[in-house]
């Protein structure tokens, strides 16, 4: 079920779209609701100047606009700048405010690798995957986390790479992710990755390097099998059905016509953010590991 947000203030006639995610929003409701969620993206930086643009022109909040302006220099705490923009058209309770600021605290005191590593995290779900992995990457590097959280790093980035169809990276990824945390659900996508990219036979062998036992290969080939089912009563199949019927029955031209949309379609919903910004899909068929 989706959440919903009243707003009693002016609604903007164009929206102001969040550059970390391409979140768009119409409402001071809905900035507050937005920044209250995602302050992980601003522990070293504050929200683009732009915002306050909007805030002054489209919402029509020129006292918040004055407020703000004050705390936008680098050198101020920028827990003034949230706390001013949060308290104004009393969208959030004193006591709301006080937690989302105490979580604000403890993000800014957590380690730099988490802050990435969470990051990354809020850039995957907003189908932002190349900037994802460079925070992924930016964890790793630091060598600040345990075994059980570079785990979950590496299962995250390879899940970004398989977003951008670097499967072999991708797999690569999945069996650090295994090695450093040992969670089944990284081998099953390593799993996944040989069985999309060659067939179920090469990964069951690969699975016979790891001693998994009987039942958790069934388990994984169950679980594919699924997949697979639900992917052949996709659109996506059907124009490839298409597309091959197409081939063989000697109607090159229309197939290549065809295969060029169900690639356009293909980039449509693996970059949302860059072709088609105010959609919203659902692609991944594995979770984040927190």
């Amino acid at each position: 079920m989706r959440e919903s947000i009243i707003c009693v203030g002016q609604m903007a006639g164009e929206p102001y779209r969040f550059p970390e995610t391409g979140t768009p929003v119409y409402s001071y409701e809905e900035l507050c609701y937005y920044l209250s969620r995602h302050m992980i993206f601003y522990l070293y930086s504050l929200p683009e100047e732009e915002l306050l643009l909007y805030i002054r022109e489209e919402l029509g909040m020129e006292k918040l606009y004055r407020q703000l302006s004050r705390y936008t220099d680098p050198g101020r705490d920028q827990m003034k700048y949230f706390a001013a923009l949060f308290r104004e058209g009393n969208y959030f309770s004193e006591e709301e405010i006080r937690r989302i600021l105490d979580e604000y605290r403890d993000l800014k005191n957590t380690s730099y690798a988490l802050q990435c590593k969470w990051t990354g995290d809020e850039l995957l779900k907003a189908g932002r995957a190349s900037a994802a992995i460079y925070h992924y990457q930016e964890a790793l590097r630091t060598e600040e986390m345990n075994r059980s959280e570079t785990g979950s790093v590496y299962h995250n980035m390879a899940l970004a790479k398989s977003r951008l169809f670097r499967f072999e990276d991708a797999g690569i990824d999945f069996v650090k992710a295994y090695q450093y945390a040992g969670d089944e659900e990284s081998l099953f996508g390593y799993f996944g990755i040989v069985a999309f990219t060659e067939d179920l036979a090469r990964a069951r062998e690969e699975m016979e390097t790891f001693q998994i036992s009987e039942l958790s290969m069934e388990a994984f080939e169950n679980r594919f099998a699924d997949i697979a089912d639900d992917f052949a009563c996709s659109g996506q199949a059907e124009m490839h059905r298409k597309i091959e019927y197409l081939q063989q029955s000697g109607r090159e031209e229309e197939a290549k016509n065809r295969y060029a949309h169900l690639v356009r379609r293909l980039q449509t919903d693996f970059r949302p953010e860059m072709e088609q910004p105010d959609e919203k899909k659902d692609t991944q068929r594995m979770e984040l590991v927190v």
